[in-house]
């Protein structure tokens, strides 16, 4: 669908609607062409049921200014998957998954997909480049992860990368879904992962977690029909944007995370992060041109802008 001059899709992740919707004005308010759920979406990890999740979904949805977001695109992450650090072994993911799509579907404009699991994608027409949106899902088929000795311990907070090769991120399914996705044409590929992808030097959730994983993603990125590159995640409770060099390519990953759920006492510094983290309540802007990728702004509760990055 083709959309006016500086395209505006706004992006976010981790809200939790027993607290302050107030952003979601803010948001409602910001002239977006596009809105993209990076997870988290809703809280109901705690104590899981079905009744819990449907009530959680309906608290959001009375908040959420649909209207008002242009086309959307979601995936989830653990709290609205429904286990904390959840993976494939979580035996309710399925009734989470019929939930999911009943929320975002319609929406989206899509029905569930046949197969297992949220991922997704669409392209769409953004000032003459053809954008393609590739939502990946890192919980229903996820493997285990290997929990650290020194709990707490920065750069081991709750887990160190597993070595084992028969773990998986995405499932084989997904994987080869995943490589007929980067084959298609497009001027501008944007994925969306829940968790970060590229982030180095903590031990949170992440793609490092499992580094063969992570190895085969990058790989596979690389072989991708050539396209501008972005990398969106959530899940962290801050915001920032991550930069490393694979290959002879740069990979640049934007994290937005905390639309009512930001950790502002973190401390953290990361090895491969560009500039200072936000650690307020926020939501993101990608903003795209003619001439593709322009820059990202993070907004904050009254839409006021908190910080920026341009793309070079």
């Amino acid at each position: 669908m083709g959309v006016s001059a500086d395209t505006r899709i706004g992006f976010g992740s981790c809200f939790n609607q027993e607290k302050s919707a107030e952003i979601w004005k803010a948001i409602g308010g910001s002239d977006l062409n596009g809105f993209l759920f990076l997870g988290d979406n809703i809280y109901a990890s705690r104590n899981f049921s079905r009744a819990k999740l449907e009530t959680a979904y309906s608290k959001a949805s009375e908040v959420i200014p649909w209207d008002r977001l242009g086309p959307i695109q979601a995936t989830w992450d653990d709290h609205d998957f429904g286990r904390n650090d959840g993976g494939a072994d979580f035996s309710e993911r399925l009734v989470s998954q019929r939930l999911f799509w009943q929320f975002f579907g319609p929406h989206m404009g899509v029905s569930q997909p046949a197969s297992e699991g949220v991922y997704n994608s669409a392209i769409r027409e953004i000032e003459g480049n053809q954008v393609q949106i590739i939502a990946l899902d890192t919980r229903s088929f996820r493997g285990r992860l290997k929990p650290t000795l020194i709990r707490n311990t920065p750069g081991a907070e709750r887990y160190v990368p597993n070595s084992d090769e028969s773990q998986s991120m995405l499932g084989e399914t997904q994987w080869a879904w995943l490589e007929d996705q980067v084959a298609v044409p497009a001027d501008i590929r944007i994925i969306m992962s829940s968790i970060q992808v590229i982030a180095e030097g903590h031990g949170w959730e992440r793609w490092g977690n499992l580094p063969h994983e992570r190895d085969r993603l990058l790989e596979l990125l690389k072989q991708r029909e050539s396209s501008d590159l972005l990398l969106l995640s959530g899940d962290r409770h801050l915001g920032g944007v991550y930069q490393i060099e694979h290959g002879n390519e740069r990979f640049i990953e934007v994290t937005s995370s905390g639309l009512n759920m930001a950790w502002s006492q973190s401390t953290e510094y990361l090895p491969n992060q560009v500039g200072t983290p936000i650690r307020e309540n926020h939501y993101a802007v990608l903003v795209i041109s003619q001439s593709g990728l322009e820059r990202v702004t993070w907004h904050g509760d009254d839409g006021s802008q908190l910080s920026s990055f341009r793309f070079d």
